[in-house]
């Protein structure tokens, strides 16, 4: 479970703490009434911190709210409902706001190990730099490792999704089929992927339809609350058997 998820009463005391959205790169929206109240109490000195999956202890920035107080200017502000907002997202570790082409690299504040109030427990430059390096190093390992997940996934189905035999490249998602938060050892082993089309990825991720031990698909049984057309998506697979050329993953 994410850190912040976790102690956000804790920390909102004296962090203004954020949950990034889930459709696109680490999207977010700073409130300026709630940047006010906290310099207000604090002048510069807390954090904003903004976090994304709810499910991963560390996808999280501990930003010192001096270090980008330079972006946050009157004229990059957005309006929604009479409440005036700084809007943004983060990809590849840089921050932008949309109305402003200052671009800031914060690679440096993901994931710093913290304290109950939002403090870093990294006190000194050096260690700030060390850590960053190495937190840099895992995440480059990490990545290549699920970019071979991936291709092996894919190869496995011969590049088509496994239910629909949708083929092409960017609408292939290498699922997990026992997920990635559960068991750790099972993460990146082929045999615990199924290529799906993103819409069935959706679906499987929500729980819509499951992967019986039989290789055989059973779709959930409250087909009477889901809307008609993503009951027919549903509807087609019932029973359908995936492609069985691997050993699935079960244990």
């Amino acid at each position: 479970m994410n850190t912040i998820h976790l102690n956000r009463v804790n920390l909102e005391s004296n962090n203004y703490v954020l949950k990034a959205g889930s459709h696109s790169d680490y999207w977010f929206g700073i409130s300026e009434n709630k940047v006010l109240n906290y310099c207000e109490k604090f002048n510069d000195d807390f954090n904003i911190i903004i976090y994304g999956s709810e499910g991963e202890e560390g996808d999280y920035y501990l930003i010192p709210f001096a270090n980008i107080k330079d972006l946050l200017r009157p004229e990059s502000l957005y309006s929604f409902n009479a409440r005036m907002r700084w809007v943004g997202d983060i990809k590849s570790h840089v921050l932008r706001l949309r109305r402003s082409k200052i671009e800031r690299n914060i690679s440096q504040y993901y994931s710093l190990p913290i304290d109950k109030n939002g403090s870093s427990l990294l006190t000194s430059k050096e260690a700030l730099n060390d850590f960053s390096i190495e937190n840099a190093k895992r995440e480059i390992s990490v990545r290549l490792k699920q970019s071979q997940f991936r291709a092996q996934v894919l190869k496995n189905f011969g590049h088509s999704c496994c239910l629909s035999y949708v083929q092409e490249p960017s609408l292939l998602v290498a699922s997990h089929i026992i997920p990635w938060a559960e068991k750790i050892s099972s993460r990146l082993d082929p045999s615990n992927g199924l290529c799906f089309s993103v819409l069935y990825d959706k679906l499987f991720d929500k729980g819509y339809f499951t992967v019986k031990s039989d290789n055989r698909i059973g779709i959930t049984k409250y087909l009477d609350r889901i809307s008609s057309p993503t009951r027919n998506y549903l509807t087609v697979i019932d029973g359908l058997k995936i492609k069985e050329h691997i050993q699935l993953f079960y244990g």
